[in-house]
C-alpha cells in the first residue's frame, strides 16, 4: 500500500471522526414546544356520574360494597401488577397506563430488564391525548377493573365542558397471554346519548402514545453502539425513517411502526384504521434521550368505537419475532406480519455475517463461554485468510526489496516520466512482481473484517455474556477495571472509566505493524512508514475506547496472531535465503 493512500484513509478518518464531533456541538437537538388541549373530567357528584346509559360505567355506589379485586369503589391512585411466564408488568391507575414493563428472561445488571425508561420524567407508557400528540396526556385517575388473570381495564367518564348534560367513556383493556411477548389494547369510547362522539381536535380524535424511552437504560444512545431507530413497515417494505427537527409523521397504511434498539424493540401494530404515525425524540422534562412513537386516530363517526392495538415489547430474536408470521404459532392468530425486518442485517455482506455467525455458535458449542468462542473464531479466520496475508507480505518484501532498484530509475529518467515507467514496468515484469500484489489480498480480507464488525457489534447472544469474571462481564459492552465518573469525567472526550482492552488493542497494533515492516522499510518512506505505524493505532484507540468488548477483544486477538503469524513468515524467510 503506498504512502498516498496511507495518507488517504488517515485523512477520512479524521474527518469522518471530526465531522460526527462538530455536529453534535454546532447542531443540538432543540426541544419541541408542547401545546396543550383539554378535556374535563366528569364531576364525580353529578347525576350523570352517578348513572350511565348504554354501555357507560356506572361510578359505584359507596353504600353497596363490593369486593376489592373486583372494582374499585372510586378512583384511587395505585398501580396493579400483572405476571405471564415472560413479563411483569405494572400498571398505573394515573390514565390508566403502563408505568413498567421488565422482561424476566433479560437481565440488566442481575434484573430483569425494564422496557419503560421514563428517568424522573414521571411519563408512563400507552397514554391517551384527546387529539393529536402535541395535547395534554389525560393522567386523570382512572376506575379498574380486573377482567380475569390476563386482562385488565381502566376506565373513566369525561365529558367536554361542565355544563354538558352528555358525557362519553374512555376505556382502556390490555389483553395479555402467558408465554406472548405481545400484548392487546383496546380503546373504547362511548357516548351517553346516541348522536357522534364530542372528540374532534383538528381532524383526530385522540391519539396513543408510547414512550418517553425504550429499555435498557444505557450511558449515552444515538452513538455506533447504541441507538434508537424508527422503522414503518408499509406495503410490504420497510421503511427507515429519519427525524427532522426531532420529528417524523406518516399518514399512509401503515402495517405497523416500531422504535428499535440495539437487542430489544417496541412495534406498535394498529388495527385497519389509517392512523398518523409520529415519531419524536424531542428531550422531555427528567429524560435527555426520548424516544416516543404516537397513533393518532382520525374522527369517528359514530357514538361509539373500539380500536384494537398490538404491541410487540421484547428481544429482537428470530425466534420471538417470527412466530407471529404463522397464525399456528401465537395466540393472537396473526400472519405475516414480518416483524422480524426489524433485526439489524449487513445489506450487501448479510449472506458472509450469517456464515460468520453460524461459525462463532459452533465455536461456543465447543466451548460454552463467548470470549472463548471469539478467540477460536479468530484463530478459525486467520487459518482461512492465511493464504492471502501471506501472499500479501511476500508480494510487500519483494517490492521493498527492489526500493534501490526503483529509486534509480526514478533518478535517471526524472526528465522522462513516460520512459521511467516502461522501464519500472519492465523491472517488475523481469522480478515477477505485482506492484498492487500487497494491496489487492488485503481488499479481499475487507468484507470479512466488515461483516465481522457488524456481528460482534450486534450479535444478540454477547449481551450479558461473560469471558472473565470481574474483568470482561459483558461482551456487548465497555470493560472497565476503575470507574472514576463519580469524582469527574475527561473533558472533550467524557471518558469515565480506565479500559483494559483499548490499551492491549493499541499495543498490538502497533506491534504487528512494526513487524509487518520488512527490514528496508526504513530506507525511501520509512518516516511516512513510523508515522502509519504509531499514528493510525492512536487514532484507532480513540476511536474505539468505548467498543463492546467482544469487537476489542477479536480484534485484539487478531493482532497477536497476526504477530505470530509474521513471526513465522519472517523466519521461514531467513531459512529460505539461507539455504
Amino acid at each position: 500500500m503506498d504512502k498516498n493512500t496511507l495518507i488517504a484513509v488517515i485523512l477520512s478518518v479524521i474527518v469522518i471522526t471530526g465531522g460526527f464531533m462538530i455536529q453534535g456541538v454546532l447542531f443540538p437537538s432543540e426541544p419541541k414546544p408542547i401545546v396543550q388541549k383539554t378535556v374535563q373530567i366528569l364531576p364525580e357528584n353529578t347525576d350523570n356520574n352517578q348513572q350511565a346509559t348504554g354501555n357507560a360505567i356506572s361510578t359505584p355506589d359507596k353504600s353497596n360494597l363490593v369486593p376489592w379485586e373486583d372494582g374499585d369503589l372510586e378512583p384511587l391512585d395505585r398501580e396493579i401488577i400483572l405476571e405471564t411466564e415472560l413479563l411483569t408488568v405494572t400498571f398505573s391507575t394515573k390514565g390508566g397506563t403502563v408505568s413498567s414493563l421488565k422482561l424476566k428472561d433479560h437481565l440488566d445488571n442481575g434484573t430483569p430488564l425494564e422496557m419503560i425508561q421514563n428517568g424522573d420524567s414521571g411519563v408512563n407508557a400507552f397514554n391517551i391525548y384527546f387529539g393529536s400528540n402535541d395535547a395534554a396526556a389525560v393522567n386523570q385517575l382512572f376506575y379498574y377493573k380486573k377482567i380475569d388473570a390476563y386482562t385488565h381495564e381502566f376506565y373513566r367518564n369525561f365529558k367536554l365542558n361542565e355544563n354538558d348534560l352528555s358525557y362519553f367513556t374512555l376505556k382502556k383493556t390490555y389483553v395479555f397471554n402467558p408465554n406472548d411477548y405481545m400484548f392487546e389494547l383496546h380503546i373504547s369510547l362511548e357516548n351517553s346519548i346516541n348522536e357522534y362522539l364530542p372528540l374532534d381536535f383538528n381532524g383526530y380524535s385522540y391519539t396513543l402514545g408510547f414512550g418517553p424511552q425504550i429499555g435498557p437504560e444505557v450511558e449515552k444512545i444515538g452513538g455506533r453502539y447504541e441507538y434508537r431507530k424508527y422503522y414503518t413497515y408499509e406495503n410490504g417494505k420497510l421503511e427507515k425513517n429519519k427525524l427532522k427537527n426531532n420529528l417524523y409523521s406518516v399518514a399512509s397504511n401503515v402495517s405497523w411502526a416500531a422504535i428499535a434498539g440495539k437487542y430489544f424493540t417496541i412495534i406498535g401494530i394498529p388495527d385497519s384504521t389509517q392512523y398518523k404515525i409520529t415519531f419524536s425524540d424531542s428531550p422531555i422534562d427528567g429524560i435527555n434521550d426520548a424516544s416516543e412513537l404516537f397513533m393518532s386516530r382520525p374522527v369517528i363517526k359514530s357514538s361509539r368505537n373500539v380500536d384494537v392495538f398490538k404491541f410487540f415489547a421484547g428481544p429482537k430474536l428470530n425466534s420471538a419475532l417470527t412466530k407471529y408470521n404463522n397464525p399456528d404459532k401465537n395466540s393472537f392468530g396473526t400472519q405475516d406480519l414480518n416483524l422480524d425486518e426489524v433485526i439489524d442485517t449487513s445489506s450487501w455482506l448479510g449472506w458472509l455475517e450469517w456464515i460468520l455467525k453460524k461459525l462463532l455458535v459452533f465455536s461456543y458449542s465447543l466451548v460454552p463461554n463467548y470470549g472463548v468462542a471469539i478467540i477460536i473464531m479468530t484463530l478459525i479466520v486467520k487459518v482461512v485468510l492465511f493464504p492471502f496475508t501471506h501472499k500479501s507480505y511476500e508480494s510487500t518484501s519483494r517490492m521493498q526489496a527492489l526500493t534501490p532498484k526503483i529509486n534509480e530509475i526514478k533518478e535517471k529518467f526524472k526528465d522522462t516520466p513516460t520512459k521511467m515507467n516502461a522501464e519500472m514496468a519492465d523491472l517488475y515484469k523481469r522480478e515477477k512482481v505485482n506492484p498492487m500484489g500487497g494491496c489487492l489480498p488485503m481488499l479481499l480480507q475487507m468484507p470479512i473484517f466488515i461483516a465481522l464488525y457488524g456481528l460482534l457489534t450486534k450479535h444478540f447472544d454477547l449481551r450479558g455474556a461473560v469471558f472473565i469474571q470481574g474483568w470482561i462481564t459483558d461482551l456487548s459492552a465497555p470493560e472497565s477495571i476503575f470507574y472514576f465518573g463519580n469524582l469527574f469525567q475527561i473533558p472533550f472526550l467524557g471518558w469515565t472509566d480506565i479500559r483494559l482492552l483499548p490499551i492491549l488493542f493499541t499495543f498490538t497494533m502497533i506491534i504487528s505493524q512494526k513487524l509487518m515492516q520488512s527490514p528496508g522499510a526504513n530506507a525511501a518512506g520509512g518516516s511516512s512508514m513510523k508515522m502509519m505505524t504509531t499514528l493510525m493505532p492512536v487514532m484507532f484507540f480513540f476511536m474505539m475506547y468505548n467498543a463492546p468488548s467482544g469487537l476489542l477483544l477479536y480484534w485484539t486477538i487478531t493482532n497477536l496472531f497476526t504477530m505470530i503469524q509474521q513471526k513465522f513468515i519472517s523466519s521461514r524467510s531467513k531459512k529460505a535465503k539461507a539455504s
